[in-house]
């Protein structure tokens, strides 16, 4: 009872101190002795008076595995260098807030501050924050809409940003979706959204490959979980299809062995996954279990320029984070304020509590559903890149004045010629049928020939087939 208003906490299997910078420390038989003199002293007996003196290594073991010593200890869920938003009150008064400084028993957060933000930033000045400073420069895809802030997939990347920031309000065991950014080719700034959504809650966050092998997949997802790491990504993948995944990502608890022991271990799941990757397939499957962000550039996305680049010193800055932070308390803000609506529409199912919350505070701000029902298909792989190489022949061979309109039955030919029919269309029973589903997710593409003109590639429907007329820009 002396030790319970101390910075030793339970933390999921483990009893482990927190220090001012925030580093977790598990405590041992041998660092307890030490530690606990800056609390209390222990005594032995002697005739005359007490003597004060150290205990040793057996009987701090003892202390430490001792039900009635560990019951008194607070619970630590983790570690948050920034304030973030937390429930306040109970029933009718129940309301949102900023969690205080230091430990939280509603959240079992310890919050260090390291970050202060300005908690009245006014609308207006958010969204500059989040759309001039931030996302502006971003070609999330279209789906249908040309103006940028009622794109489903814009709205899905203010979702996962707010969703980062609003950690706090789920119990452990909340399933979270999967935040998938899929690109139709590189370039196009999905690691930098991936970035942009956990750098003002997490700094610059760790990033790793998706393993080959799903036995080494398991023992990733099981460190993340018994680590109780609040995100785990997965950089640049070249699919996402994995058995254990699919597991993590829906069930509430994970069961895992512990390192170095043959004993199991029931953990609540914290971790929510992110992965990008270029034209991924996204499955009817996968796309249920995740919030996807598609990113479509027409043109070359390595030779884009931008008015302000986007550099880590300059996201990565308390400054930066700080002005992000006051942006997304303003969304938060303004939803509770409203009476926190929950989202109804198109909620994923599996997913159903973290959606409702996190969307009805994108879409309480007048922002798309990022849930809805994706219309993008976007693509990259080799086989598309070579289909490009041989529609910019093709064009390189018209006349600006009289721009071609090319039939599947052209670039059938070309690609053989060029040696690039097989890395197209494989061994496909039906090679027309298979290069017309690759023509179509180039439909709006602005491409360049090999004259280094720029076009774009359409598609029109005929009863016969589709024909894919070029208008050069």
């Amino acid at each position: 009872m002396v030790l319970h208003a101390a910075p030793l906490f339970r933390f999921g299997e483990t009893l482990s101190t927190v220090d001012e910078s925030g580093r977790i420390a598990g405590m041992t038989a041998e660092r307890f002795p030490s530690w606990v003199e800056s609390y209390l002293a222990f005594s032995r007996p002697t005739k005359d008076t007490p003597a004060v003196e150290s205990i040793g290594k057996d009987l701090a073991g003892k202390i430490l595995a001792a039900d009635q010593f560990r019951d008194h200890l607070r619970e630590l869920k983790g570690v948050s260098e920034v304030r973030l938003p937390a429930w306040k009150g109970e029933g009718d008064t129940r309301t949102v807030e900023l969690a205080p400084e230091g430990f939280n028993s509603t959240t079992g957060l310890f919050t260090l501050n390291r970050i202060p933000f300005a908690e009245d930033m006014t609308e207006k000045e958010a969204g500059r924050v989040l759309w001039d400073e931030l996302l502006k420069d971003f070609p999330f895809d279209p789906e249908g809409e040309s103006q940028p802030h009622k794109r489903r997939s814009f709205a899905a990347q203010l979702a996962a940003m707010v969703g980062v920031y609003c950690h706090a309000l789920f119990d452990e065991g909340t399933p979270r979706p999967m935040i998938v950014f899929n690109a139709n080719q590189p370039g196009s700034g999905k690691s930098l959204l991936m970035r942009l959504a956990l750098a003002p809650v997490h700094g610059p966050p760790p990033e790793s490959g998706k393993p080959e092998t799903e036995a080494e997949f398991e023992k990733v997802l099981d460190s993340a979980a018994i680590a109780r790491k609040p995100f785990l990504v997965l950089d640049d993948c070249k699919s996402i299809h994995s058995q254990a995944l699919n597991r993590f990502v829906t069930s509430p608890v994970h069961e895992c062995r512990l390192m170095h022991s043959q004993r199991l271990a029931t953990v609540p799941k914290v971790t929510q996954v992110w992965a990008t990757g270029n034209g991924l397939a996204i499955s009817e499957d996968l796309d249920r279990r995740a919030l996807v962000i598609d990113l479509f550039e027409p043109g070359e996305a390595a030779t884009r320029t931008f008015k302000r680049e986007i550099t880590p010193g300059w996201l990565f800055s308390p400054s930066t984070r700080a002005r992000s932070l006051a942006a997304l308390w303003v969304l938060v803000r303004s939803w509770r304020d409203a009476g926190m609506p929950m989202m109804k529409e198109n909620r994923r199912a599996s997913f159903e509590e973290w959606s409702a919350l996190i969307g009805g505070i994108v879409t309480s701000y007048g922002f798309p559903n990022p849930f809805a029902p994706r219309k993008a298909d976007v693509g990259g792989d080799e086989a598309s890149r070579a289909l490009v190489l041989v529609i910019g022949l093709l064009v390189g061979e018209a006349s600006r004045e009289f721009p071609p309109t090319l039939t599947t039955a052209d670039i059938l030919d070309r690609a053989e010629v060029e040696g690039q029919l097989d890395v197209i269309v494989g061994f496909a029973k039906e090679p027309k049928k298979a290069l017309g589903w690759r023509l179509k997710k180039l439909k709006g593409r602005h491409l360049i020939d090999s004259q280094h003109r720029v076009f774009e590639f359409g598609r029109r429907e005929l009863s016969a087939g589709a024909k894919y007329p070029i208008t050069f820009l």
